[in-house]
Parts: C-alpha cells; sequence; structure tokens
C-alpha cells in the first residue's frame, strides 16, 4: 500500500511539474521576478489566439524588479510586434504597465530592456545595462511625447548589440521612439510580455494579442543601400499562413511551416484558403484545420479594375505609390502620397476598397524583396487616407495575389516566422 502510495504521489507530482513547465502558446514559461506579494499568472485562448496576464509587483526600477513575466528564449536578431491593451484597475496606480520585455535572466535584477504602456498613458522605453545596476531617470529612459490609452501595437528589434522601439495606435503606421545600444548584452536572452500593477498590494491584467516573433537575417550593410537591395532569395524563413479580419484587425495563424508559402488567396466560395508551398497548391479550411493537396485551385477570380480604371504601383515619381488609369491608358492618377513603397494593390470585392502591401522607405522601389519590416494598408476609394491594418515581418510572397474573401471581411496573406537556415 505504502509503495502504490509513492508511486501515485510520484507521477502526480510528475503532472504538476509537466504543468508548470508547459508550453503557452508561442513561449515556453510564465513567472513571477522578483517574488511579489500578489503573485501572477498568465493564460492563452487558443481559439483567439489571445494571451491574458495578470501581475503584481510594486515596480520594475532602480536595482529591483517586481512583476509577472511570459517568456521564451531566443538567439540572435530578433523582431517582436504584438498589440497590448491594459484591462480593468482604472483607480490603479497610473504606472501599472504592459509591453514587451527583453531579459538576460529571471533573476530580479538583470540586465533588461523594457517597453512601457503606463495606465496614465505615458510611453517609455528603459533599460538597465549591467546586472544590479540602478535604472537611472533620464540617463536610462527614452520617453515618448504622445500618449497611448487603450490598445497599441509595439514593436521591439534587435539588431545585434542594438534594441529599437516602435509604437502606434491602431491604423497608424509604426513611430520609431528610439534606439537603445547594450554592448555586452548576451546573444541569448529571454523576450516576452509582461505584467505589472505598480502597487504591491494590486493586480494589474493586460491582453495581449497578434503575437508575432521573427527571427530576421542580417540587415543590408551594402554601403549603396538605398540604391540596390540585396536578394534574400537564397535564404530560408518560415511561413506563416495568416487570415486578417478587416473589422476588427485580429489575425489567426491558421498554418505555420519551416517552408516558403506564397500565393494565399481564398476559394471562390470562401471556405478554404489556398496557398503555393515548394510549388505545389494546397488549401486549408478557412474555419481551421490541417491543410491538404490540391490539384486544381479555384481562387476567387479577381481583376484589378473597378470597371472605370485598373489599379497598379508605380515608381514614377521616385517612390513606389498605387496608381490608377482608365482602360485605355489614359488618365493616370497617383493615389497614394507616402514616404514607404507600395506594392500589389488589390480591390475588395465591392470595388470600395484597396488593400496594398507597404514596404520601408530605405528599399529599392523597383525591387519587391522578401523579409522585410512591412504592412497592410487599407485604402478607402470614396475618400480618406490609407490606414494600417496589419503588421508583419514579409514581404515578396506575402501579397502578391488578391487575398480577399468574397464577402470582403477577410484578408489572408503570408508572414515569416523562423529562419530555419
Amino acid at each position: 500500500m505504502i509503495k502504490n502510495t509513492i508511486i501515485i504521489f510520484f507521477v502526480l507530482s510528475l503532472t504538476s511539474l509537466h504543468h508548470l513547465n508547459a508550453q503557452i502558446g508561442q513561449f515556453e514559461k510564465s513567472e513571477d521576478i522578483g517574488n511579489p506579494k500578489i503573485k501572477g499568472s498568465a493564460g492563452y485562448d487558443p481559439t483567439t489566439q489571445t494571451y491574458t496576464l495578470k501581475g503584481g509587483g510594486s515596480n520594475i526600477w532602480f536595482n529591483h524588479d517586481e512583476f509577472h513575466f511570459l517568456y521564451k528564449k531566443i538567439k540572435g536578431d530578433f523582431l517582436l510586434t504584438a498589440h497590448f491593451q491594459l484591462i480593468g484597475n482604472d483607480g490603479g496606480n497610473g504606472h501599472r504597465k504592459t509591453g514587451w520585455m527583453i531579459r538576460e535572466s529571471t533573476d530580479h535584477d538583470a540586465v533588461s530592456v523594457n517597453t512601457c504602456l503606463h495606465g496614465d498613458g505615458l510611453v517609455v522605453i528603459q533599460w538597465r545595462p549591467l546586472r544590479g545596476a540602478y535604472m537611472r531617470d533620464p540617463e536610462e529612459e527614452i520617453f515618448f511625447a504622445k500618449q497611448y490609452f487603450g490598445e497599441n501595437i509595439i514593436q521591439l528589434e534587435r539588431i545585434g548589440k542594438k534594441i529599437t522601439m516602435r509604437i502606434a495606435h491602431p491604423g497608424e503606421a509604426f513611430e520609431e521612439m528610439g534606439t537603445v545600444d547594450l554592448p555586452t548584452l548576451k546573444d541569448e536572452v529571454l523576450i516576452g510580455p509582461y505584467a505589472l500593477a505598480h502597487d504591491p498590494d494590486g493586480m494589474q491584467e493586460a491582453r495581449v494579442w497578434n503575437v508575432r516573433v521573427s527571427t530576421p537575417i542580417a540587415p543590408d550593410w551594402n554601403p549603396n543601400h538605398y540604391v540596390q537591395t540585396v536578394n534574400y532569395d537564397s535564404v530560408r524563413i518560415g511561413s506563416r499562413l495568416e487570415m486578417l479580419d478587416v473589422n476588427t484587425g485580429n489575425t489567426k495563424i491558421m498554418y505555420e511551416t519551416s517552408e516558403a508559402i506564397t500565393s494565399a488567396a481564398f476559394s471562390k466560395d470562401g471556405k478554404s484558403l489556398q496557398y503555393m508551398e515548394n510549388g505545389k497548391s494546397f488549401r486549408i479550411p478557412a474555419a481551421g484545420g490541417s491543410p491538404a493537396s490540391l490539384s486544381n485551385a479555384s481562387i476567387l477570380p479577381v481583376t484589378e479594375s473597378d470597371g472605370q480604371f485598373i489599379y497598379y504601383n508605380d515608381a514614377k515619381s521616385g517612390t513606389n505609390q498605387i496608381w490608377r488609369k482608365k482602360p485605355d491608358g489614359s488618365g493616370a492618377q497617383q493615389l497614394t502620397y507616402d514616404a514607404n513603397h507600395a506594392w500589389y494593390p488589390h480591390l475588395s470585392p465591392d470595388k470600395k476598397s484597396i488593400v496594398y502591401l507597404a514596404y520601408p522607405h530605405d528599399v529599392n522601389p523597383k525591387m519587391p524583396v522578401a523579409y522585410q519590416r512591412v504592412a497592410l494598408k487599407l485604402l478607402p476609394l470614396t475618400g480618406g487616407g490609407p490606414r494600417t491594418i496589419a503588421y508583419f515581418f514579409g514581404g515578396k510572397g506575402s501579397f502578391e495575389v488578391n487575398g480577399w474573401s468574397p464577402d470582403g471581411s477577410k484578408i489572408t496573406f503570408v508572414s515569416n516566422g523562423i529562419r530555419t537556415q
């Protein structure tokens, strides 16, 4: 009887250990840092691909941090993008916060870089350059002039020893907030979202979604970069087939692979997504499921014309922009005036909007390349400027065919994820 009890206890202990170390979405572990008085937690909803963090803790400052951290290990350069929102606790401390964090370890005084979206609208990037060092104001902080309440999009990028933060209100393009240089930062670090109450007796909830972790290739150091962009066709980075809800801005990863995906589109009936992988056609149910090979692709038939105009991109101004012209080629009219380059305009089924792929300003406007920080932008043809509806790492192959669903409520595209060679 005693022997059986020991065996049962051992099995239960292993089960509990497995639960504690279970994967949480894309991340490996959830943990309180600095032993906060009120213990935190992290959860993941696979249906909506949304994370919910709850964190106590007094602060992330000086030489002692207390908060709740959801993280994974990562090596080398990376690009982190997600939507963040503080939930509830409106009467809490104005400096309650959430955001992305880079950390060398789970020690309370570890080297770290933190993007901070505060409850009072303040946005800051702060850092601790050495373990045990005191964070100082203003030496280890960069403040942004704008305020950010509610839902916001934060991007954090590592290139070598430099860390860059970008932020955007929904619909806006990213604005670069600042770059931190940490010469001694380790190659392998912990990355992930966090939640902090900024009150030892409080608890703050944060919602995090549209989470994308990518490991890009080294930047183009060509001294003639603004004229010639390096072609990365020989590099392989994993792909994600994604589906975007145009109204909410929520994206969902439908399929992920270490191979290259291109030509994502909806079927004629809107019930499946179709794409190319290694020269072969596949489909996957739009409601979710496993991919199946496809011998005869039947995508939604489209033309980039509303009957009056043909829509296209052109770099005749020096920047690749969206244009339209009459079917006979006359009446060319420029529709976008943006510092970034616009590619692949695709008409919505009702012919009232265009969605296109926006590239960074510093790539060759005549060469759509892969593996860039890009965005999807929606331009209403009835009037008004474009708004950003998706932020991701991709480029050539992401949106070269029309990805609208037949009812115009969804868009499919391809993003890139983890480098495989």
